[in-house]
């Protein structure tokens, strides 16, 4: 089907989508002219003769989007009186307008062949932009009539004759001529092409607060991005033109196409969900619009994407509105396409007679209005229902006229459909023959469209790749230009932060060893002081090694410190606590381990697995997490038994204190339940063995000696607790200071950036004003002479073509290379463009040391290219050509220029 293009001052009739095929019909603007009334010529006798002709031109202008007939009719009329004036200016503008209404009233051979005349008679008149406009109309009635390149030529002259001046009418008829092109570029397959006139267009219309010709610009953009299955793309431009008209443009028939081009682009994407969800705001826009033919179209798409749904109610609903709207207007396409979504409804809901005679009804207008697609897919369904039903000889007519038809058309999709339905037809009549024929026919359309999918995919991929690859160089340009001036600022900022990390992390460390000792009491540190000393006994006799003993014996100690987040009134209780009391109580294993979460010593990581599991129990009923037997880490299991133990046998507010032998018994009695019974049996080996050497009956126990020497408790207390956060400390003032030094070598490799071309890693245009500002003092100085040189190099290949910018790119370091080898000691070397060049230095290089440059660097691409070099040179000396420093050492022109092959030519 045909695509529609939407141009800056008029909104177009709006798509109709079908499930099988979508209509986008092709409009452009009919612009008013830039000059509302006729200059009149200033001699007496030629005004009384052109008054009619002014005043038939003002009726005619006033008429033509209201009553076009009329303004033909006057603008024919006025058209006869400006000849006979011959005045060739006021020739010029009648025949414009009179292009216009012939355009507005469907006789488009007649506009271009009338605005045609028109450009030929601004072009005798000197007026450029008169032309312009002219040549820019005769292009859209070109393409109107499918003449595309004749289109391309005028539309092409339009934007010459426009684009070089700077008025309003300029911009707007280049802008206008530019949209136009893009439906050039898509309709013969230069879709890339297309997206950039789009986008100079747009920009044209933004310059210009032109707020209707960017919304379309986009809506185009968006439409052609859709048409290249790029849908995520396509929704982005046409969310911005739904967000133009929101903000700037009240018009409901400029709404209604744009949310219907939405949710087609939302449907492709596999979003039908949303696409009914858009169309509705579509149905609601194109009501509010009173225009019968969006509402009959809105009620079509609605209703189609709605059948999509599965939702038959709905989509029944709407689908009837669109065949009575439809009707009344005598819209035949859209009832075409109306009755072609009501058959497919019926055969889904199983109402095949219904279904038949919908697609009889449309069949019937297809054939009335020439529609052939419409007509073949009709055919396709009446055959299918036929061979549904068993009724094989109309199915066999259906389908056999629907196959040549799809033949003709040259549409694979339908054919293969044909195919494969006669396929089964005849294997029903037993005719295996002619199935095989027909399914081997299949096999080969499905095997041809499989191929030319690829291919489409991977051509808008290679067309999205060009379009992402332009947008990325201009990126790269605006990011280069960016990161110059803001890296210092960044990296500054990026050294605060990272100092200010430290501050707050040393802050935090010292206050929570701040919290931990003001809470240490003499009970409590008594306490955990047993549980690090019972603890080590235990994993010794658990074969553990002295070392790991040693810091389970501190870890250990820090099983209870989230304790400091616990109330006063639930940890000092001296009765039970009730259940919200003990809850608030279970929390203190996940603040422990907090306090000590993120430490990278074997030491703080083994107190934070112990802070948080010690109260984990072997059958799973502990807490905070539930595990149970080994998913409870050892150092868990082990701290465990020497708690319970050290709480049965110490007095609380609220129990006395158990003997150690009923604490024991009741240890092995929670073997199995609470505790893992292997460390309970060792466990038990070495409390009693301690309870032996308190009363005197062992003096040597293995490992003892070191803790009868322990430190006065208060002492031990300190410096044990405090090494832990200590080493907290110290670890979390090293993590950040090394983030601190990988911000200021961050900063650093900013800094260079700011300074050095990527692409040569020689200095650019900041890192030269530097040096020029540098040099310039010390010349002043006396200490030295400076001079400075421009080299500007133009890179063409054999057959005289420019290089690209990949061109560019090979040679340009090679030219960079070649003058680091080549110049004059002392000089520095700087690139400030894509192709220039400045030396920095005490006299500038002769024409010999050019030429040796140039051979240099383009020999690794003058035999693969025929690439040649012509070098324009500039040339400034300090002070005899600039004694302010503030002029920056402007070169001097007219330097003889070098090509590389060494002749020398003025520039």
């Amino acid at each position: 089907m045909s695509s529609e293009l939407r141009c800056g001052r008029e909104v177009s009739p709006n798509p109709i989508y079908r499930t099988s095929y979508w209509l986008w019909r092709l409009s452009a603007p009919v612009n008013k002219p830039a000059d509302h009334s006729i200059n009149l010529p200033a001699q007496p006798h030629e005004v009384a003769g052109q008054l009619p002709t002014q005043l038939l031109y003002e009726e005619a202008l006033a008429l033509l989007e209201t009553e076009p007939q009329t303004a033909l009719a006057r603008a024919q009329a006025a058209c006869k009186l400006a000849f006979e004036a011959d005045n060739i200016a006021l020739q010029a503008r009648v025949l414009l307008l009179l292009g216009r209404a012939q355009l507005q009233t469907a006789d488009t051979s007649g506009a271009l062949e009338t605005f045609v005349k028109a450009a030929g008679a601004y072009k005798s008149a000197n007026d450029d932009l008169g032309q312009a406009e002219s040549e820019g109309l005769a292009g859209r009635a070109s393409l109107n009539l499918g003449q595309l390149e004749e289109a391309e030529t005028y539309l092409r002259t339009a934007i010459t004759k426009s684009e070089n001046q700077i008025s309003s009418r300029a911009k707007s008829i280049q802008a206008t001529a530019l949209n136009q092109l893009a439906g050039v570029q898509h309709y013969t397959g230069a879709s890339l092409k297309a997206l950039d006139s789009l986008q100079q267009a747009s920009n044209l219309w933004e310059d210009e607060n032109n707020y209707v010709g960017q919304a379309n610009c986009l809506i185009n953009i968006g439409n052609i991005q859709t048409n290249l299955g790029q849908y995520s793309q396509a929704i982005t431009s046409l969310s911005s033109a739904y967000q133009i008209y929101k903000n700037y443009l009240k018009d409901f028939k400029t709404e209604t196409s744009i949310l219907q081009n939405l949710a087609r682009a939302h449907h492709l994407n596999g979003d039908n969900d949303l696409a009914v969800t858009v169309m509705y705001a579509a149905k609601i826009a194109a009501e509010a619009s009173e225009d019968g033919i969006l509402q009959a179209t809105a009620y079509l798409n609605l209703g189609t994407f709605l059948l999509e749904s599965n939702e038959y109610l709905d989509a029944k609903k709407y689908l009837e509105l669109a065949l009575r709207l439809s009707s009344s207007l005598d819209f035949a396409m859209v009832k075409l396409s109306t009755l072609d979504s009501l058959g497919s409804l019926y055969e889904q809901t199983g109402h095949l007679h219904q279904a038949s005679d919908s697609h009889q009804q449309a069949l019937a207008i297809a054939i009335a209005i020439g529609a052939t697609q419409g007509e073949l897919e009709a055919r396709l369904h009446l055959g299918r229902l036929h061979l549904n039903a068993g009724e094989l000889e109309p199915a066999l007519l259906e389908l056999q006229l629907a196959l040549e038809l799809a033949e003709k058309n040259r549409s694979p999709k339908e054919q293969a459909t044909a195919h494969e339905s006669l396929a089964t037809l005849f294997e029903q009549q037993g005719d295996l023959g002619r199935s095989v024929a027909h399914l081997r026919a299949l096999r080969q359309i499905e095997r041809e469209l499989f191929h030319a999918e690829r291919d489409r995919q991977t051509r808008n991929l290679t067309i999205q790749f060009e379009v992402e690859r332009a947008r990325h160089d201009a990126d790269v340009y605006r990011l280069r230009t960016e990161v110059e001036h803001e890296a210092r600022r960044t990296a500054e900022q990026l050294v605060q932060e990272r100092t200010s990390d430290l501050a707050r992390a040393q802050h935090e460390v010292v206050t929570r060893l701040a919290m931990a000792a003001e809470y240490r009491d003499d009970t409590t540190g008594e306490h955990t002081r047993r549980v690090g000393r019972t603890s080590c006994r235990i994993a010794r006799a658990l074969g553990w090694e002295e070392a790991q003993i040693s810091v389970l014996g501190v870890a250990a100690r820090l099983h209870d410190v989230g304790k400091i987040g616990i109330p006063d009134s639930i940890l000092l209780k001296s009765g039970k606590l009730d259940a919200a009391e003990y809850n608030q109580m279970q929390t203190h294993t996940l603040i422990g381990a907090r306090i000590l979460s993120g430490g990278r010593s074997k030491l703080l990581q083994l107190a934070e697995e112990i802070a948080l599991t010690h109260h984990e129990r072997w059958d799973g009923t502990g807490y905070p997490r539930g595990l149970s037997q080994d998913q409870i880490p050892l150092s868990g299991r082990i701290v465990a038994v020497a708690d319970v133990y050290d709480a049965l046998t110490q007095a609380r507010p609220y129990k006395p204190a158990w003997t150690p032998q009923d604490a024991m018994a009741e240890i092995r009695r929670q073997a199995g339940a609470h505790f893992d019974p292997v460390v309970v049996e060792a466990a038990l080996t070495v409390l009693s063995a301690a309870e032996q050497l308190e009363a005197g009956q062992h003096a040597n126990l293995p490992g003892e000696a070191a803790f009868l020497e322990d430190l006065p408790m208060a002492e031990e207390d300190a410096s044990q607790v405090l090494s832990v956060f200590e080493q907290l400390l110290i670890e979390r003032t090293t993590e950040l200071q090394a983030a601190r030094e990988e911000a200021e070598r961050t900063a650093q490799q900013l800094q260079h950036l700011t300074l050095t071309d990527q692409q040569t890693g020689l200095g650019n245009r900041h890192a030269l004003e530097h040096a020029v500002a540098e040099a310039i003092q010390a010349a002043q100085s006396g200490i030295q002479p400076l001079s400075l040189a421009t080299l500007t190099f133009d890179l063409h290949l054999a057959k005289n073509t420019v290089l690209g910018q990949e061109g560019t790119d090979v040679v340009m370091p090679l030219m960079a290379t070649a003058l680091a080898q080549h110049v004059a000691e002392g000089s520095r070397i700087y690139r400030t463009g894509s192709t220039t060049f400045v030396l920095l230095g005490v006299q500038p290089p002769d024409a010999a040391t050019i030429e040796a440059i140039c051979t240099s660097a383009l020999a690794p691409v003058r035999a693969a290219a025929g690439t040649t070099v012509a070098i324009h040179i500039g040339t400034a000396r300090f002070p005899e050509d600039a004694t302010d420093p503030a002029l920056h050492l402007r070169p001097s022109e007219g330097q003889p220029g070098i090509n590389a092959d060494g002749d020398q030519s003025p520039l």
